[in-house]
């Protein structure tokens, strides 16, 4: 289990807090659930690097974005590596695709604008929140393939077309930064994004979510579906714990590294 899975499911949220009933998990659980949005869904077009991916999918979580569609590469079969998405995308609500058209289809079903990201010369340079005004009600975001960008199909699709501005000799971004630096656009732009999400949806969530936290054993998800049920007081903050800072390497790595500092000193 990764640590970003520990802290969630173990640790300290073991213990349940005397003043609040519920365990310290669930109560986290709870603020992050009350983070969660749904107006923005990202959306990845035929990745092909796994690593990327779920990168991407790790990015997309720590944002607070529920909803992730990709459209699939038809020559790739893709992959999750815990160690890349540390567990992140078990807190997902993916979608997947077979074809540009049926993705197209399924944002316009549900009502969503669609940004697409673009280095062409009529894309909107992004380089303050308001350039990103007047912000939808609700917006797909089209993250670009690795090697073409965003295909013509869904750039002739999108609603408009976004450019993160770029001051170097390199010519784009990695795909994962790319999108950090988007979705960090788009929050600034709208922060009502934070919590944007209906009760329905929030309320179907929690009582998956707990249900995963107790680790699907019965007696721990009686337990726990009582709070799903009379949801627990959420957290004050997210910020990590003074254990979670802690480097997140290997003990063998670790030691080495304590060894070279050790070394240089002497």
């Amino acid at each position: 289990m990764s640590e970003d899975e520990n802290q969630l499911e173990s640790g300290s949220g073991e213990n349940a807090a005397p003043e609040h009933g519920a365990p310290m998990r669930l109560r986290r659980a709870e603020a992050i659930l009350q983070r969660r949005t749904s107006r923005l869904v990202l959306v990845m077009e035929r990745p092909w690097n796994d690593e990327n991916v779920q990168a991407v999918l790790r990015t997309a979580e720590a944002f607070g974005v529920q909803h992730v569609w990709t459209i699939r590469h038809p020559g790739k079969k893709s992959r999750l590596v815990k160690s890349v998405t540390k567990g992140s995308h078990r807190w997902l609500t993916r979608r997947l695709f077979e074809s540009i058209e049926d993705c197209i289809a399924a944002a316009r079903e549900e009502n969503l604008t669609i940004w697409a990201t673009d280095l062409g010369p009529t894309a909107t340079e992004v380089t303050t929140p308001e350039s990103l005004q007047p912000f939808p009600e609700r917006v797909a975001l089209v993250i670009g393939r690795e090697l073409q960008g965003v295909s013509e199909k869904l750039l002739e699709a999108a609603d408009r077309r976004l450019f993160l501005p770029i001051h170097g000799f390199t010519e784009s971004f990695n795909l994962s930064v790319a999108t950090a630096l988007m979705l960090q656009r788009c929050f600034d732009a709208e922060p009502s994004l934070v919590g944007a999400m209906s009760t329905e949806e929030r309320d179907a969530l929690r009582h998956e979510w707990f249900d995963r936290l107790a680790k699907f054993k019965e007696g721990k998800m009686a337990a726990f579906r009582k709070f799903a049920n009379e949801p627990p007081e959420p957290l004050d903050n997210l910020r990590p714990s003074e254990e979670a800072r802690a480097p997140r390497l290997r003990k063998e790595d670790l030691a080495r590294l304590a060894k070279l500092e050790s070394d240089d000193r002497s």
